[in-house]
C-alpha cells in the first residue's frame, strides 16, 4: 500500500510541477490562471498523500 501512495504523490508532484511551466509560458490572462489553479490542487493532492503515508508510518 505504502508504493501505491508513493506512485500516487510522484505522480501529483509532476502533475503540478508541469502546470506551473505551462503556466509560467502561458501569457497573463484566464489560461496562466487555469493553469495555476492546476498546478496547486494537484500539489494539494501530493500533500494529502504524503501525510497519509506519514499517518501510516505512526500507527
Amino acid at each position: 500500500m505504502g508504493t501505491d501512495l508513493q506512485t500516487k504523490v510522484e505522480k501529483y508532484e509532476t502533475k503540478a510541477a508541469q502546470c506551473v511551466e505551462w503556466a509560467r509560458q502561458a501569457a497573463e490572462g484566464p489560461q496562466r490562471t487555469f493553469f495555476e489553479v492546476l498546478a496547486n490542487y494537484y500539489g494539494e493532492l501530493a500533500t494529502n498523500f504524503r501525510q497519509v503515508m506519514e499517518k501510516r508510518k505512526v500507527a
